[in-house]
């Protein structure tokens, strides 16, 4: 991107939002904080509002605007890409607006652009793979989550646990909904464990308003949140699978799905190894391969292995 093109799209991204920092700037388009200090100097220079305030950082003032800005097709090709892989949600509120979004975006294309849109259009398509065997989120539940985050209020939900199946009430604080192998989750500051946590929204049963109101700086964050989250990903487990060779084709892309880090083939099949925070669960799906599969490593993930079989051939 060249400077001119990246000082109207700081601009863009300056009216979209309330506040700015340079880090996210500097995150955004891949340069140093001291050029975004140059160009949020030159772009103040031309005449563009920009203020600023310690702690929140840059803003343009009220009443600022470009004109209209135009979608190149590239643009308008990714935003159609989108609405492919939003067709899942397409039921909800959020799946609606954004098929109305798009629709507005159609309507300002320039007529060259408008042709290859639809090709585009007529050549894109996405297949979901539909397990009946799980519930579904209230439709009304995205959106009133994010008026809820909006609030900045504490929430009471009725929320069934994934481990014992009971239903629990918590009062939690939230922070964001997440997107997480397929799911939409809440994340949130549960008050009574008084710890970070992830609610699935297919799992909630009733939500609601407390009046409680959050302080607008709140200890608890989602960049809290993220950092925790990071610190137990990087607590993983090594763990080494061989699979008979015409075991791999069937097992496909499932393993991407199971912290897959790198494999090699070996004379009789291929070794995989993965990296994971849930070695139990890994011993366990190494199990459906049968005498196709064979943890190799580390021990302890062995005697997990040779346990579960053990209670298996008992049980039977």
């Amino acid at each position: 991107m060249n400077r001119i093109d990246r000082l109207t799209a700081i601009i863009i991204y300056l009216q979209g939002r309330t506040y700015v920092t340079v880090e996210d700037l500097s995150e955004r388009y891949g340069i140093s904080g001291r050029t975004v200090y140059r160009d949020l100097a030159a772009l103040q220079e031309a005449g563009v509002p920009i203020g600023s305030e310690p702690g929140r950082g840059y803003f343009i003032v009220k009443g600022y605007h470009l004109p209209p800005v135009m979608f190149d097709r590239n643009e308008a090709s990714a935003l159609l890409a989108g609405e492919r892989l939003m067709q899942k949600w397409n039921h909800t509120e959020i799946g609606k607006s954004y098929l109305s979004a798009l629709d507005k975006v159609r309507s300002v294309l320039p007529p060259d652009e408008k042709e290859y849109f639809e090709i585009q259009d007529e050549h894109m398509q996405a297949f979901h793979y539909k397990n009946e065997h799980l519930p579904q989120p209230d439709d009304r539940i995205f959106v009133w989550m994010q008026k809820a985050i909006f609030k900045k209020e504490v929430i009471e939900i009725c929320y069934e646990s994934p481990y014992k199946g009971e239903k629990i009430t918590r009062n939690i604080e939230p922070l964001g909904l997440l997107l997480k192998d397929n799911q939409w989750y809440l994340a949130a500051w549960c008050r009574l464990r008084k710890d970070y946590r992830m609610f699935r929204l297919d799992r909630f049963h009733d939500f609601k308003l407390t009046g409680k109101k959050l302080p607008d700086s709140s200890d608890h964050t989602l960049k809290e949140f993220h950092a925790r989250n990071l610190d137990k990903e990087r607590e993983l487990t090594e763990v080494t699978i061989w699979f008979k060779q015409d075991m791999v084709r069937l097992i496909g892309d499932s393993k991407y799905h199971h912290g897959w880090a790198w494999e090699k083939e070996v004379d009789d099949g291929l070794e995989i190894t993965f990296l994971t925070s849930h070695p139990e669960y890994l011993a366990r799906w190494s199990l459906l391969w049968g005498n196709g599969a064979k943890v190799l490593k580390p021990e302890s993930v062995k005697e997990k292995a040779k346990a579960l079989v053990k209670e298996l051939y008992e049980h039977y």
